[in-house]
């Protein structure tokens, strides 16, 4: 009985061990080459978009506000070449008809930061005090005078007629009485410039826009007698021969110091200083580009500003524009001049004129401090040049 009872287990274990072969052998890719390459590429693909996964949630979304000015093309250069990826940024551009437009976005936190300039800036503080500066983009030489050619002689024979002080002093003075197709940051352009013949702003009349687009539209229309505004419009109207330029620097006065600037949140800059600083370096890394090869990156900027603006901007044209009438600022000139104390071209200089005049005509109530609202982005760029490791690889792009 035994034997008996040993014989049936053998043979139930030898038939379970026979089926289970045979499913094995039934279940089994077969040996082909798509069988055999048919896994790892299976893994690969999981493998890599596990990666690409990993990679685009390392990347810190930064939300740039732009304005349709030459300069802040810099930002669609940085994203183009990759270079905001190179420092674990994805940088998101979003375009504004203006300076007003961006500060209100950035208010909002729809954008971190956003382009502005020193006089813009200082108007957008009075509904908005959180703003401050962020940093400088570039220093801006471009602004002038439009006046109608059937009314006023162009700037450069006014000079060779009478000599440059003599031309100044009676520019300056037929101002006079004359209407100035403007938005309202421009106002202390217009303001400086009559100061220096004691008149003010009784003596002219000012005609505000939304934006430099529409005054430049307005004054294209008959309305006004000068237009003072973004360099693309001014160019754009004197390509038409019944315009003039009637003065720029060499009548603007102190109010001619004019940066180009990003501003933000003293909240954003305050809880986001890793960020801020690899922002810097990939402004600076991406003027490095600029600077080793201007016209690769024309042709992006052009790209861009074609788009932003709706009309046809040459790569020539925006190059001109970057070379002749503003200066990006490298991380060099920035040390050297924009935060430099010492410099003529520190940020207070031109912070305190605008403060002074701004303050005097009502724009801003007393007591305004430029320190409240650059001092952040001083101590931000002395961090940066701390930070050595950044600072190499922003040289890196040279």
């Amino acid at each position: 009985m035994k034997n008996k009872w040993y014989r049936i287990i053998v043979m139930t274990v030898s038939i379970m061990m026979a089926i289970t072969v045979f499913m094995s052998c039934t279940d089994a890719p077969s040996a082909s080459s798509d069988a055999v390459t048919e896994k790892p590429s299976s893994e690969a693909t999981v493998a890599s978009e596990a990666a690409a996964s990993q990679t685009a949630e390392e990347l810190t979304k930064v939300n740039v506000g732009m304005t349709p000015y030459s300069m802040y093309a810099i930002w669609a250069i940085a994203k183009d070449l990759g270079i905001d990826k190179e420092y674990g940024l994805d940088i998101e551009l979003f375009d504004f008809a203006g300076t007003a437009q961006g500060a209100q976005a950035c208010v909002r936190g729809d954008v971190d930061i956003t382009a502005s300039c020193v006089a813009e800036h200082l108007t957008s503080i009075v509904g908005a005090p959180n703003l401050v500066n962020f940093m400088p983009v570039g220093y801006f030489k471009g602004f002038f005078y439009v006046g109608r050619a059937s009314d006023i002689e162009p700037w450069d024979d006014l000079v060779n007629e009478m000599g440059l002080d003599a031309a100044k002093e009676a520019r300056r003075n037929e101002f006079k009485g004359k209407a100035f197709c403007i938005i309202p940051q421009r106002k202390s352009l217009i303001l400086d410039t009559l100061a220096q013949v004691g008149l003010t702003e009784d003596d002219v009349t000012l005609v505000n826009f939304a934006d430099d687009q529409k005054a430049a539209t307005a004054f294209l229309a008959g309305e006004g007698d000068f237009y003072i505004g973004s360099l693309p419009q001014q160019r754009t109207l004197l390509k038409d021969e019944q315009f003039v330029n009637a003065g720029g620097s060499d009548i603007l006065g102190p109010a001619g110091l004019w940066y180009d600037t990003m501003m933000t949140t003293d909240e954003y800059l305050n809880s986001n200083q890793d960020t801020a600083l690899k922002l810097l370096a990939v402004f600076y890394s991406t003027v490095n580009e600029f600077d080793k090869n201007p016209d690769k990156v024309a042709e992006v900027a052009a790209a861009y500003l074609s788009k932003a603006t709706g009309s046809d901007f040459a790569k020539d044209e925006w190059l001109e524009m970057q070379t002749k009438f503003d200066d990006f600022q490298s991380l060099e000139e920035a040390q050297a001049g924009f935060y430099n104390k010492t410099s003529d071209l520190y940020w207070g200089n031109s912070v305190q004129y605008q403060i002074d005049l701004q303050t005097a005509d009502g724009t801003l109530p007393a007591g305004v401090s430029g320190e409240q609202y650059y001092g952040g982005s001083e101590k931000l760029f002395n961090a940066l040049l701390a930070n050595q490791q950044l600072v190499d690889q922003i040289n890196s792009h040279k």
